[in-house]
């Protein structure tokens, strides 16, 4: 095996351990709640020592974290891969099911996330917000293509927009998420309102 293949063959392995921590993670969240869920049994789910648990994320919240980011990456890719032709407001309430229907299928756990990772620091608060920003890039394109085909007032600044769509999408997740379920058409219809308002 040549040094190249032994770098690769390690960071396959690497990459093996982390998602059976997550897969692991996700389990004992679902079982026990976030809360009761203890480093150690996460070591003991995954069966792993606990060095190796705190090799790849330093805490739980990072590790909460962690274990939402890749299926909000991929949930938000598929949204803008399979996004409707024309029509802002149509694309942006597409987006937000997408998103708001992993919410609502995560309920109690997406509580939990928003509340301990809002205010997160280090390596995965770092990735958290390079999604953010990555997200906000995205619907600036939307919005600059509905300027573009006369769909929206060209006096729309491109970057307010996105951020107004960033704010009034944050606000009705948290207030879905405030209820004992999420229903996803409630806060879709109070969505489609705030986008009628603002952008037309």
């Amino acid at each position: 095996m040549t040094a190249k293949q032994k770098i690769s063959h390690r960071q396959l392995q690497k990459e093996d351990t982390r998602r059976i921590i997550l897969n692991s993670a996700y389990v004992l969240f679902a079982k026990n709640g976030y809360t009761k869920t203890t480093m150690r049994s996460l070591a003991e789910q995954a069966g792993v020592a606990m060095g190796t648990i705190f090799k790849h994320f330093p805490d739980k919240p990072s590790l909460l974290a962690a274990a939402f980011q890749d299926d909000l990456s991929k949930i938000i890719q598929n949204s803008f891969n399979s996004l409707p032709e024309s029509g802002l407001k149509n694309q942006l309430l597409h987006i937000t099911k997408c998103l708001y229907t992993f919410y609502a299928e995560n309920h109690s756990l997406s509580r939990t996330l928003i509340k301990e990772v809002l205010f997160l620091e280090g390596e995965h608060g770092e990735i958290l917000d390079a999604q953010i920003v990555e997200f906000l890039e995205k619907i600036s394109v939307l919005v600059k293509n509905a300027i573009e085909n006369g769909e929206l007032n060209k006096k729309i600044n491109i970057h307010d927009g996105a951020l107004a769509f960033w704010s009034f999408y944050f606000t009705v997740l948290l207030m879905g998420l405030k209820r004992p379920s999420f229903d996803i058409n409630i806060q879709l219809n109070i969505i489609g309102t705030l986008i009628e308002n603002h952008f037309y």
